[in-house]
């Protein structure tokens, strides 16, 4: 076999995203799907040249938390709580989803996610509804091309309506995640890797809970992705504080939303090295609190940002960037409007924000030694934006372009190592009118099969675990 030529990007506007890096211009060398090199000025006598002139080049970004088989349920939950979502979502529409769809979903959203230079993304899984199901969200992932940890998850749909058969955790999903994880060579390809979603930790018995996790290590889950402290919805369980007490917390774990998290908790979590994905759309629409990303980082935890659901918001990060920036201004300006003061200096930003998007959330993974920012060494994620689009030129600051005014249809290439995925705007290898077409029928009978289920014995189950709705 012939080996690749390298790649020589040249005169790109480099947004490095290392620590106390600012915007240079320069090169950048890839061979072998790594970084080779990064400088003013590069040569290399066999390499393909990308003119990157006038374009930023950075790392992709790093999406630590999406629910992506959703792909298929656009705009639904548009006026949703997090109450109508469990009722109607995880309920409902779950339960007609044939291993087929799973594959639409995740494929489709995986491809979404690279062309929005999303490079590499947390799926927390929670569409098993069968081994065949389980095998196609994975093979759905993967023949994307993305980077991204598959976390299997451990919670069990609805089998029936009328009358209603659900179980939070079936049996069944423990014994096929060991089937899945000895019948994957998840060590020969290392873009996607092997994690677990325990079933919902807040209304999971601890020994259950404590149970998952220890199967999740014994299988050398690299993440193991948890919903904790929604905000609002919080009911004191301190999920966080009991898996400290007992010995349960490790760099391993990646809580997820966490508005309600306790200081001793968010302490608990820094000292353990577990890391935290704020996912600030849906905690603001849907009522789980202030998006925690910025306090959660001061309180010296791994923090990354992630998109959630796709079945209400566009899959990119610029949007996710932008809430989170602005949600923490607007809370820190009112806190000095509170003492009868306005700010002197506007924080955070820009570049933090966008430091938590990319960077921020390889750590948050550990991966930090792997991707999110561009050195050598690092494995070839990155993304070219455009900088002569009507909503980007003139770009006089590219960290503000970049946070504040740029859209997946800036982004003119895409490449995960060194592979080009999005080249001239478009996706590569892909036949857009037949997924689509395949997508929109996905669609229409999954949405036409839950509207004829009646919601009111489901959502007479799901009270409970809502006690505190108003």
């Amino acid at each position: 076999m012939t080996a690749e030529r390298p790649i020589l990007i040249r005169n790109a506007r480099l947004l490095t995203m290392a620590d106390g890096s600012d915007e240079t211009s320069g090169d950048v060398l890839i061979a072998d799907g790594m970084i080779q090199a990064v400088g003013g000025r590069i040569d290399h006598p066999d390499a393909k040249i990308v003119d990157a002139a006038g374009g930023i080049l950075m790392p992709g970004f790093v999406d630590t938390h999406r629910h992506v088989w959703q792909t298929q349920l656009r705009s639904v939950a548009a006026d949703w709580s997090l109450f109508d979502y469990f009722v109607r979502m995880r309920m409902i529409y779950s339960a007609f989803y044939a291993p087929d769809d799973v594959w639409l979903g995740n494929h489709i959203g995986a491809l979404e996610a690279l062309h929005a230079g999303v490079t590499t993304m947390v799926d927390h899984c929670h569409i098993l509804n069968s081994p065949d199901h389980a095998d196609a969200a994975l093979k759905g992932l993967i023949d994307a091309g993305g980077r991204g940890v598959f976390c299997y998850g451990l919670f069990g749909n609805p089998r029936g309506h009328d009358p209603l058969v659900a179980e939070i955790a079936p049996d069944w999903l423990a014994a096929d995640i060991r089937r899945l994880r000895a019948g994957t060579d998840f060590s020969g390809q290392d873009r996607i890797l092997f994690g677990m979603a325990p079933a919902e930790a807040e209304a999971t018995p601890l020994p259950h809970l404590l149970g998952e996790l220890h199967l999740a290590r014994e299988l050398g889950a690299h993440s193991i992705s948890l919903h904790v402290a929604m905000g609002g919805y919080d009911q004191g369980h301190r999920v966080v504080q009991q898996l400290a007490d007992a010995g349960a917390l490790g760099p391993d774990l990646l809580f997820v939303h966490g508005a309600a998290l306790t200081a001793a908790e968010q302490s608990a979590i820094a000292e353990a090295g577990a890391g935290l994905s704020v996912t600030p759309e849906t905690e603001m629409q849907m009522g789980m609190g202030h998006p925690l990303a910025f306090i959660a980082q001061a309180a010296g935890i791994r923090t990354g940002l992630g998109i959630d659901i796709v079945s209400n918001y566009a899959g990119d990060m610029f949007r996710q960037m932008r809430l989170m920036l602005q949600a923490e201004r607007a809370r820190r300006n009112a806190a000095l409007e509170a003492r009868g003061g306005a700010p002197r200096q506007i924080t955070p930003t820009a570049r933090e924000v966008l430091r938590m998007a990319t960077l921020g959330g390889a750590e948050a993974l550990h991966l930090e030694d792997r991707i999110g920012s561009i050195a050598p060494g690092k494995r070839a994620d990155l993304i070219l934006v455009r900088t002569d689009t009507i909503n980007m030129c003139p770009t006089i600051d590219a960290v503000a372009a970049i946070v504040l005014n740029a859209a997946p249809s800036d982004i003119d290439m895409v490449m995960v190592d060194g592979r080009v995925l999005k080249r001239d705007g478009a996706l590569t290898g892909i036949d857009w009118p037949d997924l689509a077409g395949r997508l929109q029928a996905s669609a229409m009978r999954i949405t036409a099969a839950a509207d004829r289920v009646d919601r009111g014995p489901i959502e007479a189950m799901a009270a409970p675990l809502f006690a505190n709705l108003t």
